[in-house]
């Protein structure tokens, strides 16, 4: 048992390794979004996307190593949590306290990554806004002159915009009216 637990340490420790990493290149893609420099995004989303593939092959080992640990606990592997774990430890703290404080900095790390994600999808939602209305307003510009219709006879009653005005030119004040 102790070397499961060993293994499940080194290799939450490796995970914790990459997930620094991740964090890293998820602010990197942070400053690229904010100087809209769509080489560096995209390098930065290929460098994500590595480092994700990584981390999937630790979760893939530490969930081998879990069930390795359930079924010598006589346990479900889908019941068994690392909280479980640090109880069943109780009097191992040679065990039991390394593996608390890794468990924890994954906690603390997984909170970083979702606030900087979560802040790097309100930053691309806000650019695609900022890109619709762009468009939408050189749409508009394009259609300005087929919508807008002004004539010289305008001020005459017999044209201008849209279906024409009905203000009197008569170059003099008239007061009857």
């Amino acid at each position: 048992m102790a070397s499961l637990i060993e293994n499940l340490i080194t290799g939450l420790n490796e995970e914790y390794a990459v997930y620094e990493m991740l964090l890293e290149v998820s602010m990197e893609k942070t400053s690229s979004i904010i100087s809209n420099n769509l080489d560096r995004l995209k390098a930065t989303t290929d460098k994500e996307q590595a480092l994700v593939d990584t981390i999937t092959s630790y979760e893939v080992k530490r969930n081998n190593t879990m069930a390795n640990i359930a079924n010598v606990l006589n346990k479900k592997v889908s019941d068994l949590k690392i909280s479980d774990i640090i109880n069943f430890l109780e009097g191992q703290p040679e065990f039991r306290d390394p593996l608390i404080e890794i468990n924890e900095k994954l906690a603390k790390i997984a909170r970083k990554l979702k606030d900087v994600n979560s802040h790097n999808q309100n930053l691309i939602q806000e650019s695609l806004s900022m890109i619709e209305y762009n468009i939408n307003l050189l749409q508009n510009l394009n259609r300005a002159p087929e919508t807008a219709e002004y004539s010289k006879d305008m001020f005459k009653g017999q044209g201008g915009y849209a279906g024409g005005m009905d203000i009197p030119v008569s170059g003099r004040f008239d007061t009857k009216q």
